[in-house]
């Protein structure tokens, strides 16, 4: 079994802080050194949590990941040099120290001393820093223990791409399971089940996260999970009504959008109203994907169109619900007909190009643009057009453990 793991603490990219909501007495975020806590006092921790995860999870997208199911997974398993918490404050995660010089343009971050990965191998800066890097930045080994960072520009903070889910360190695993991480649980194909993941440590916990896709989240709730992430309103709204249960709102973290290369020309105002997860309308400024001129050449051109005699097309993912309503209202507006895909069957189509539109999923903000824009958009020109932002809220069992959330919504294990 694999070793015990020093404690990982917070992530990303500075956001807002939670509000309680429904279900009993208040519980106010804290910032601190874990992050935004959610749960108050000091609950002692159960020796068995269950969460309930309403998307599936793909281990082969480790570290980065693709659904609130997998972000909620891989904070737990796999770390990076540094977390943000919900005041924007970068705080240790795989570094325990850092310093910077030369304006601002090199950093130096020294890696814990107990920092190992899930098969008792130490962690080196060489293992940081092999296949990584991006524009405007070097990563490289200074010492055994001590990663540099060079910056094209100097930054007073810490850089915000550090905590980029892409940086976290992992290698690969025998027989291609799980890459092997350095989070405090640990995860391999032996543990893990259609139904569930069992994240073990070696301090005796165990992380038990239920695939709640095939049911109502509402009958995991009543069966004794601790904790539910969700963007569903009937499921919160049943929630807030149980006194067993906190219901917490999370950062708006989420834009949906229409995007092709000559997407439907229909209204999209008022598109809130159709979706049943909480939404509003796209808030004004300008978005990541809109500033990607240092990412390097523009995309390749675009595929062929579809035959005019095809219909058009609105893809989405299936399993997305709020995927699924706005391509339904787009497409009973005029714009073509609704077509639900499998995760892999919608990547194909998006970077060929065979619909008329795509509606995706996208974070609100990102600490690697151009990493973001490789992964999340189509590689050929296209046009975005924002629909909707959603934000999640988050269901905790009260006196379970205390749970805290990073800067980006990414909702965790707070330290004891």
């Amino acid at each position: 079994m694999p070793p015990g793991k020093a404690l990982p603490l917070a992530v990303l990219l500075a956001a807002a802080c939670a509000r309680p909501s429904g279900g009993g007495a208040p519980l106010a975020p804290a910032a601190g050194a874990a992050g935004c806590v959610l749960t108050g006092g000091s609950a002692a921790r159960a020796p068995v949590i269950t969460v309930a995860l309403t998307d599936s999870v793909d281990p082969t997208h480790a570290p980065v990941p693709r659904s609130d199911a997998e972000r909620l997974v891989f904070r737990h398993l796999y770390e990076t040099l540094v977390r943000f918490d919900c005041e924007g404050h970068a705080v240790p995660a795989l570094a325990e120290s850092w310093t910077s010089s030369d304006g601002g343009r090199r950093w130096a971050f020294t890696l814990r001393a107990d920092a190992q990965f899930w098969d008792g191998a130490p962690v080196t800066a060489r293992d940081v820093v092999v296949g990584k890097g991006g524009a405007g930045y070097t990563l490289t080994p200074l010492e055994p223990r001590v990663v540099g960072v060079w910056l094209a520009k100097g930054s007073d903070a810490v850089p915000a791409f550090l905590a980029d889910p892409a940086l976290a360190v992992t290698k690969p695993a025998p027989g291609g399971d799980w890459p092997i991480g350095t989070g405090r649980y640990w995860v391999t194909g032996a543990n893990t089940t259609a139904q569930e993941i069992r994240a073990l440590s070696s301090a005796g916990d165990t992380l038990v996260f239920r695939q709640a896709a095939a049911t109502d989240p509402r009958d995991l709730l009543d069966a004794g999970v601790d904790l539910l992430v969700t963007r569903n309103r009937p499921v919160i709204e049943y929630a807030a009504t149980q006194p067993a249960f906190a219901v917490v709102e999370l950062p708006w973290d989420r834009i949906y959008v229409l995007a092709g290369a000559e997407p439907p020309a229909v209204r999209l105002d008022g598109l809130e109203q159709a979706v049943r997860s909480e939404a509003r309308r796209p808030q004004g400024g300008s978005v990541w994907w809109e500033e990607l001129q240092a990412c390097g050449p523009p995309p390749a051109p675009a595929p062929p169109a579809a035959s005019p005699r095809a219909p058009r097309r609105i893809a989405y993912v299936r399993g997305d619900p709020t995927g699924r309503d706005l391509a339904g209202r787009i497409a009973a507006l005029g714009g073509g007909v609704a077509a639900g895909l499998a995760p892999a069957d919608f990547a194909k189509a998006l970077n060929g190009g065979t619909a008329a539109a795509y509606v995706l999923a996208l974070p609100r903000a990102v600490p690697e643009p151009c990493r973001a824009a490789r992964d999340l958009l189509p590689p050929w020109p296209v046009s975005v057009a924002r629909l909707v932002e959603t934000r999640a809220r988050v269901v905790v069992r009260r006196g379970v453990s205390r749970w805290g959330m990073d800067g980006d919504g990414t909702v965790h294990l707070a330290p004891q």
